[in-house]
């Protein structure tokens, strides 16, 4: 199971949708998360803690893609997340 860690604000700034990084946050992060329509929609399962199966379910049922295909594109995403110290 995967959560984003507290101290983030999801935000629309000039039409794109970022994860900022606040208060304490802004030390341990490189900057803001620029997040697309899938990546948004991701942030929010995360937010609630979900695991990858979950996670890739959710695009394979939204984008209507197969499981695998998604599955791919939750890894690097969650990969992404973890680089930019995101998760717990």
């Amino acid at each position: 199971m995967y959560r984003v860690k507290e101290g983030f604000i999801i935000r629309k700034i000039g039409g794109y949708v970022m994860a900022v990084p606040t208060g304490t946050q802004t030390s341990e992060m490189h900057g803001m998360i620029a997040l697309n329509e899938t990546g948004e929609l991701l942030w929010k399962l995360l937010e609630k803690g979900a695991d990858a199966d979950v996670l890739a379910n959710a695009l394979a049922e939204h984008y209507e893609v197969e499981k695998s295909v998604a599955l791919n594109d939750v890894i690097r995403f969650i990969d992404m997340l973890k680089e930019q110290g995101a998760l717990q």
